[in-house]
């Protein structure tokens, strides 16, 4: 409003000067067709060019008296010459001269001439006619004036307003705009307000022009976009684009079609669709940029990344598709070797207080067996006890009397505590053992050294330019694998994702649903992602020059907040597999989780092996040493052949009489 009101000030102090000039001129008409505006000059007229906010003291042409073209204030003038006296040669024949009053109006016209050719040009190079200028045009009469236009430059949001007397002392205003001229637009010419002197001015358009303009009667613009997946022999591509079918490949192009479909339904207009279906490799920028900075088409419906670089070959309307990339992968639990995970389900403290419990049983059981004349009550024994207990194992009966029995049955109760809360935080830490998935980090995943592949996307080279640091660097790791393997399919991908030990990167809306289909409910919990393009939003973009690039943004933005963007959203975006966090997945226990306990069976075996093999060589070598310290019997000869051995006798000693050994025991009578 306040701008409008600044207008119309600027309107109709233009006009008053007009008029107060036409009457200090005796009334007499100027015919100079044109974009004329008055200034306060004596001799000539030239055209004033006022940008948005900028206010207009009445005094201020006097300061605009110096001549430019086209300076940083958005003035655009012609200088206040002076017309010479003396009447100089017409450039004909030599000698020959104009008279006064026609070399006046032969010079004016060449300067009006000259002006109009000048301000078209530069409307059309430096955009002359858009929001940010509001022109005013005084002419003689409305037909001369329209006919001196180029209206190429001109488009819906161009504020281009030609004033013609009517009846002295009114003035006409024409409100003059040309929706898209390159693509059929007519010009259009429609009474905008009246001036006077005694009533002012009095507009009659009070509507906002891009509301009173929006039909664009169906002119057909061009809008170009990359498309991969059509099958080019079985449906058109603007039956592709629109088409309900749930497919999950193109969702960028078909979600920016849509999208510009509803900006066309708006204003009225059509769209002629143009495929690209190939990206070059050596194309840093992308050919729907090129397109565009050639002026092949208007509007792209291909959402795409924004970047300082595509800056100088179109201009972004509006980010609008929200996306991102990212390797995904399965995060196997115990994928290594837990060696302490045997120590785990007690603290520190918890085992120091257990250990100095079992030594205290050794030796108050030691005493025990002592006290009560055990057969054996050697520590050993009593470490063997309580190890025994402990492990819930069964353990010989080393006596009979109650004090023992009682603290085996202190012992023993003592071993069952213990064994089920060892087993009991085992069970528990199994089950809910959170999954350490990777960070979000490209540096972390070229440091796991995981396999790696990718989807023959266009756009992958593109995300790898990027100047951050990671990508960067994960860019030389990717440059440095072979190139076999490297793209793949998205089933293939899914199918190696699923073996694990493999990142596969692509676009989440395309893998979401096959991930969907071939993963099981823990897997897809499993399922970890790091981004190579971070969550961000894709900008639809048009090109320099584009008479529609205005009302699009007001269209975009009216189509986002009525709801109609977040449900083109949900409808062409792929649902993330859903992970049923309160469910409790129970697994087989991997070799991972063994190891420990194979380690520890392996090293007593090996203990018991080594305490057998010296105890063997220590009794080799002491029944060695016993067989030297005894003699060897003397045998008899052999007998000859024939001969039989001679009988020896033998006498039986009788004991004497009355004769005992001095061991026996005597009883008195």
């Amino acid at each position: 409003m306040h701008n409008q009101r600044e207008h119309a000030i600027f309107v109709e102090r233009c006009l008053l000067a007009s008029h107060v000039r036409r009457r200090s001129l005796g009334a007499k008409r100027h015919h100079h067709s044109g974009l004329l505006c008055p200034q306060e000059c004596d001799q000539s007229r030239g055209i004033l060019l006022r940008r948005h906010g900028e206010r207009l003291p009445h005094d201020q042409a006097a300061e605009r008296r110096r001549d430019h073209r086209h300076d940083q204030t958005g003035w655009v003038s012609t200088e206040c010459s002076q017309v010479s006296r003396n009447r100089p040669h017409s450039g004909g024949l030599p000698g020959h001269t104009l008279p006064g009053s026609e070399y006046q109006r032969h010079l004016r016209r060449n300067e009006a001439k000259t002006l109009e050719d000048d301000v078209s040009t530069q409307g059309l190079d430096h955009r002359l006619f858009d929001y940010s200028y509001n022109w005013l045009i005084l002419g003689a009469n409305l037909s001369d004036s329209v006919r001196s236009l180029n209206d190429s430059g001109f488009s819906v949001v161009t504020d281009f307003v030609i004033t013609v007397p009517e009846e002295e002392p009114n003035y006409v205003l024409y409100d003059v705009y040309n929706h898209f001229k390159v693509r059929g637009g007519a010009l259009n010419i429609t009474r905008l307000g009246t001036w006077s002197e005694m009533k002012g001015l009095e507009v009659f358009l009070t509507e906002p022009k891009i509301i009173r303009r929006r039909n664009f009667q169906g002119i057909r613009t061009k809008v170009i976009g990359i498309v991969l997946n059509r099958p080019k022999n079985e449906v058109s591509l603007l039956e592709y684009l629109e088409r309900d079918k749930l497919e999950i490949m193109d969702n960028w192009p078909k979600f920016g079609f849509t999208i510009l479909s509803h900006v066309a339904s708006i204003y009225n207009f059509s769209m002629e669709a143009i495929e690209i279906d190939h990206w070059e490799k050596n194309d840093s920028l992308g050919p729907v940029m090129g397109a565009l900075k050639r002026n092949v088409a208007d509007l792209a419906y291909y959402p795409s990344i924004l970047t300082h670089e595509r800056y100088g070959h179109g201009r972004v309307i509006l980010q609008q598709w929200p996306t991102r990339t990212c390797f995904m992968f399965r995060t196997i639990p115990a994928e290594k070797m837990k060696t302490w995970v045997i120590l785990k389900p007690f603290a520190l403290d918890t085992w120091c207080s257990i250990l100095a419990l079992v030594v205290i049983i050794i030796f108050v059981l030691s005493f025990i067996l002592k006290l009560e004349h055990a057969s054996d009550y050697s520590y050993s024994v009593s470490a063997l006890v309580a190890i025994a207990a402990l492990c819930q194992q069964g353990f010989p009966s080393l006596s009979e009397q109650s004090a023992s029995r009682m603290a085996l049955i202190q012992i023993t109760v003592f071993g069952l505590l213990v064994y089920n809360y060892y087993n009991a935080a085992i069970v528990s830490a199994r089950l809910n053992e959170p999954l350490h998935k990777m960070n979000d980090s490209l540096y972390s995943l070229a440091h796991s050294k995981i396999k790696l592949g990718a989807e023959p996307n266009v756009f992958f080279n593109f995300l790898l330019r990027n100047a951050r640091p990671d990508v960067q660097y994960f860019k030389r790791y990717w440059n440095d694998l072979p190139d076999a393997g490297k793209f793949i399919s998205i089933e293939d991908g899914v199918q190696r994702m699923k073996k694990g030990g493999f990142a596969f990167h692509a676009d989440p809306d395309d893998i979401y649903p096959s991930i969907d289909l071939e993963f099981d409910k823990q897997m897809i919990c499993q399922l970890t992602e790091v981004h190579l393009l971070q969550p961000s939003e894709l900008g639809l973009w048009s090109n320099l020059r584009s008479h529609l690039h205005e009302i699009s943004k007001i269209a975009m933005i009216r189509i986002s907040t009525s709801g109609i963007r977040r449900r083109e959203v949900r409808r062409r975006q792929a649902r993330k597999p859903y992970c049923p966090t309160e469910e409790i997945f129970v697994s087989s226990v991997t070799i991972y989780e063994v190891a420990p306990m194979l380690i520890l069976l392996l090293f007593g075996m090996a203990l018991a092996l080594f305490v057998f093999g010296i105890e063997n060589l220590m009794f080799r070598f002491m029944h060695s040493q016993r067989k030297k310290d005894v003699l060897p019997l003397k045998r008899d000869k052999p007998l000859p052949k024939g001969k039989a051995p001679a009988k020896k006798r033998v006498s039986l000693a009788q004991p004497k009489k009355n004769a005992l050994s001095k061991n026996a025991p005597t009883t008195k009578r």
